[in-house]
């Protein structure tokens, strides 16, 4: 807090990710008028929406970021694993990586052990236009993040990005995506819950007609706040 508070002085101004932790800041180190947001939100020229390219009958759940803890990857293979049975062409394709040593092995090792270890793909990174390819071909994006960490208060730049392909998104409740989206956005399920995750997977796979609502829903907030 001290660093912040110098570091905040010298400058000529501050700029914050998001709206909660523009809060903090002016409450304990910046004056308000000397601190603005700005989200990172979505590139049009990068996002636009995107023709859909697979025909097979799979469905797939799609996480792109990065691999850390908080990120909840635990819980979306859980969910995965839940749904095994009940819907046995879902698999959960995963790119990026990152997140410690031995954290693929350790999520691939979940998966065996949950019976779903050949429906997890570890994917690798590819670049920022071809993933905006990657998920208009997905099927429902998933942001599994835990709300007792930092993800409780980090913006989720890949939620309007799943938005902008009309790919319907299934989010823990966090702090941050319940400060900026609604269940007319989102499929909410408490963070941690690989039941009620999985639960809300398979009600957007059954019900078309909330599918298409979030997916026209998104598309129109992407559209209204993107870059």
């Amino acid at each position: 807090k001290g660093v912040e508070k110098v570091s905040a002085m010298f400058s000529h101004h501050v700029i914050v990710a998001n709206h909660l932790w523009e809060g903090k800041l002016t409450s304990r180190s910046v004056p308000p008028q000397k601190c603005s947001v700005i989200l990172n939100h979505i590139d049009p020229t990068v996002f636009y929406r995107r023709a859909r390219t697979r025909s097979d009958q799979k469905l797939v759940m799609l996480f792109p970021g990065t691999w850390q803890w908080h990120q909840g990857l635990d819980i979306a293979i859980a969910a995965l694993g839940h749904l095994k049975d009940t819907l046995p062409n879902a698999e959960l394709h995963l790119y990026g990586g990152g997140g410690g040593v031995g954290m693929e092995a350790h999520l691939a090792k979940l998966a065996n052990d949950l019976g779903v270890g050949d429906r997890v793909k570890f994917c690798g990174d590819v670049s920022l236009e071809e993933i905006a390819g990657v998920i208009a071909n997905a099927d429902i994006g998933v942001v599994p993040k835990r709300a007792d960490s930092f993800g409780n208060e980090a913006y989720s730049t890949k939620i309007m990005e799943f938005m902008s392909q009309g790919v319907p998104v299934v989010a823990a409740r966090t702090r941050i995506d319940s400060f900026y989206f609604d269940d007319s956005l989102i499929s909410f399920f408490p963070s941690g819950d690989s039941r009620a995750m999985a639960d809300r997977i398979l009600e957007i796979t059954e019900n078309a007609s909330l599918r298409e609502s979030l997916v026209k829903n998104g598309l129109a907030y992407a559209r209204a706040n993107d870059w």
